[in-house]
């Protein structure tokens, strides 16, 4: 969808208008929920902006996100050129891959089915691969969202800019041991100006670099260029249109009453909205809930995972997950030890450390036993369930494209 449709599409939710069959308007017998509506803001919980957040050096062009989207699902990207970014973030899984750990270069299959990558380097990654969903939306230390808002799990990274080019050099990502780190975007970029298909787009894509350097490959397809048309893709992948947001725009009958039973429960009694608000229900600042740790961890040595500790943080500190998508994106936690938004919920109910090296004193503030009932952990799922939207993500933009110009097989 072209950015003027998804403007018009995200102000027609702001002012009430009907989309996919709902009026806007409640049947006379509907029981109004403009005054839990005013709580919910109240809460700082509100619809996508208009638009993404745009860099000045990178603002919306069509031709650039649509390179960026080639390049997401090509696997010229990878070291072996057997592994795209989207093998790990693919649509169908909510661009996600359904695994505990993500695995990269060196294993085969697809989804929760793949394969592990084999030893050292070839292992899996030692986190759970979230979602990329809304990303042009991230805050930075707080919902505002912002061109350069926190990125991973520890926040190592700030802005699309600065984290997209670093999965082409990790060796357990897209690298493998095809070529050293230090060379290894340098590769890549080698392989993209020897196809022409690539040459032309990257021309397409950015007239002022050809008319300031020129056309010779080796001056369009940089550095620079290929991160801004990656991050240009990223940043189109919006989802403005979950029950949520038709329910905030003014349509009562878009949540359910069980949905809406746990809508008042995130923004009351449980006390979700303290760290889940803003427009993507995150408040990207850092926390330690005591999510259970399984498998390599960042220290391969221990099986351990510091999180925000790794860069001079709390440890064991890990960034709020965003919650826009969260029922196509399981498993969840930054070693994916929740199969479900259940298992979720119930973890949060119990308020209690599950990791062996985080001390109850260790835990954030907010985390406490919360008391609920099992019928009202039930409702908090229905209310998580409303935040996925299941219409926009089935535009092309969303989609694998057939092919790509590198000729390898596109990731589905």
């Amino acid at each position: 969808m072209h950015r003027s449709i998804r403007v018009a599409v995200t102000a027609a939710l702001a002012a009430g208008v009907g989309l996919l069959g709902c009026s806007g308007s409640t049947d006379p017998g509907d029981e109004p929920s403009d005054d839990l509506r005013a709580r919910v803001l109240a809460a700082g919980l509100t619809p996508l902006p208009e638009a993404p957040i745009y860099p000045v050096e990178n603002p919306y062009v069509e031709s650039r996100a649509e390179l960026g989207r080639l390049l997401f699902f090509d696997p010229i990207l990878s070291g072996p050129m057997d592994v795209a970014c989207s093998t790990c973030h693919l649509p169908r899984l909510g661009f996600g891959d359904g695994r505990q750990f993500a695995a990269g270069a060196g294993a085969t299959g697809l989804g929760p089915e793949r394969t592990e990558p084999g030893p050292w380097p070839l292992r899996p990654m030692p986190r759970n691969s979230p979602t990329v969903f809304n990303i042009g939306h991230y805050g930075r230390g707080n919902a505002t969202p912002t061109s350069n808002g926190t990125m991973f799990w520890s926040g190592s990274a700030f802005g699309l800019e600065d984290q997209v080019l670093n999965p082409i050099a990790a060796d357990n990502e897209l690298r493998g041991t095809t070529y050293a780190k230090p060379v290894a975007v340098d590769s890549v970029l080698l392989r993209l100006r020897a196809v022409p298909g690539y040459l032309d787009r990257f021309r397409a894509a950015f007239p002022e670099v050809v008319a300031a350097s020129g056309e010779a490959p080796e001056s369009v397809v940089t550095h620079a260029t290929l991160r801004l048309a990656l991050a240009a893709y990223l940043r189109e992948l919006r989802t403005p249109r979950a029950p949520f947001d038709l329910w905030l725009a003014g349509d009562d009958r878009a949540l359910s009453d069980r949905q809406k039973a746990g809508l008042e429960l995130f923004v009351g009694d449980a006390g979700c909205a303290a760290c889940h608000t803003g427009p993507l229900l995150s408040d990207f600042s850092m926390h330690v809930i005591g999510a259970r740790q399984e498998g390599l961890g960042r220290d391969t040595t221990r099986g351990d995972d510091l999180g925000w500790g790794e860069h001079g943080g709390t440890p064991y500190s890990f960034r709020t997950p965003p919650l826009r998508q969260v029922g196509a994106t399981a498993p969840y936690f930054h070693a994916g030890t929740a199969a479900t938004l259940l298992d979720v919920v119930r973890f949060k109910n119990a308020g209690v450390s599950a990791h062996a090296s985080v001390a109850a004193d260790r835990l954030s503030p907010r985390v406490r036993p919360l008391g609920l009932t099992d019928s009202e952990l039930d409702d908090l799922v229905a209310f998580l369930m409303a935040l996925t939207d299941s219409v926009t993500v089935l535009e092309p933009l969303f989609q694998a494209p057939a092919s790509v110009p590198s000729g390898l097989e596109v990731p589905r």
